[in-house]
């Protein structure tokens, strides 16, 4: 059996290649990808603008599938049977080191791997990304099963919606009745409206661009309590506005200088920051004295590690409608517009999905 991939053969060139689908190693497990969904890291990897890409590379880590065989010694570390759906988280941790071992930063750990980002295919069996029809679980993976009734696209977004779990949890530290401001309406900013209002967060204020519109749609329909948009009404004077004292938690995920500026606007005396929007390497002045006057907390972190079964939790419970979130799709040969689409949005873009069988 041969399988399709979208290859990246080196930092800015991608073509489709054929490999061989072997049988599992008795440590590994078959899977068919069944959704992708495109994540902004893609175009960064696809540049060759991240530290830990590897070349030759088939991307994508936001994955959903079927498991197809089990191998032999997987089949004793994972309760899984073929023709079940799966996702899986895209760190794969060494399990030995102090950071593979820990409850929330195992996505630190230096020596596992990243599907779709580190995990070269070069050498047998070669999938170990999304992009392609085929990939193999590794050892060490964390594998989680799909509710009957979640939907392959929802599923894919796991990680995303356990980002939005771990802004608002783990480092927010949201509880029920506290004020939240979401800058940024993309999927990180509504997988953390459906955590904030899960956690019952009340108001949740979203904040987004005129070119939002779909996006700002979807979060009221996951029942923001308001949006704004910004370039109609400046948000510090929006948030002023609605939320007199100032926010409880501000959660920026834009990582722009001028967004991470108006979160400290907008945050009470003695709230939380947290910021999680990468910038891309741009400097961002901040006056210290205003964030000691304010007694103001900053919270950073990277991804979602010991967060997803919240996430699946999340998905499962059917409250809100993940699954709009991917509301193009694509097929595995308009990869690279998919990816053009993700950096630069048509009008209505939220977020993009390599669909297969359709």
């Amino acid at each position: 059996m041969k399988a399709k991939a979208m290859v990246v053969t080196e930092p800015g060139h991608m073509e489709m290649r054929e490999f061989d689908v072997r049988k599992p190693a008795p440590e590994e497990i078959l899977v068919r990808t069944t959704v992708t969904s495109v994540c902004s890291t893609d175009i960064k990897v696809f540049k060759g603008l991240t530290p830990v890409g590897r070349y030759p590379l088939i991307m994508g880590h936001e994955i959903s599938g079927e498991v197809v065989e089990v191998g032999a010694e997987a089949a004793r570390w994972y309760d899984l049977k073929p023709g079940e759906r799966i996702t899986v988280e895209p760190y794969i941790p060494c399990g030995r080191c102090d950071h593979s071992r820990s409850d929330h930063l195992y996505h630190q750990c230096p020596h596992g791997g990243i599907y779709g980002i580190s995990l070269p295919c070069d050498a047998p069996p070669h999938l170990f990304g999304g992009y392609g029809e085929y990939f193999y679980v590794l050892p060490g993976t964390i594998v989680h099963k799909l509710g009957d009734r979640m939907a392959d696209s929802a599923a894919s977004l796991s990680s995303v919606v356990a980002n939005g779990v771990r802004w608002v949890k783990t480092l927010g530290k949201v509880t029920f009745g506290e004020s939240v401001v979401i800058s940024g309406p993309g999927s990180q900013g509504l997988s953390s409206l459906a955590s904030a209002l899960h956690a019952g967060a009340n108001p949740v204020v979203v904040l987004g661009l005129s070119r939002d519109t779909a996006r700002l749609e979807l979060a009221r329909e996951f029942g923001a309590h308001h949006v704004v948009d910004v370039e109609k009404e400046d948000p510090c004077e929006a948030v002023a506005r609605l939320l007199p004292g100032g926010a409880d938690i501000v959660i920026e995920t834009s990582g722009t200088p001028d967004g991470i500026q108006a979160a400290l606007g907008m945050v009470r005396p003695a709230g939380r920051i947290v910021s999680i929007g990468l910038s891309g390497g741009l400097e961002t002045p901040i006056r210290f004295d205003d964030l000691v006057w304010k007694s103001i907390s900053i919270i950073t972190g990277l991804g979602q590690a010991g967060n997803v079964g919240d996430a699946m939790k999340l998905i499962d419970s059917g409250k809100y409608p993940f699954e709009k979130i991917n509301n193009r799709i694509y097929r595995l040969e308009d990869l690279e517009q998919a990816i053009r689409d993700t950096e630069d949005r048509p009008e209505g873009f939220i977020k993009g999905a390599i669909m297969y069988g359709t």
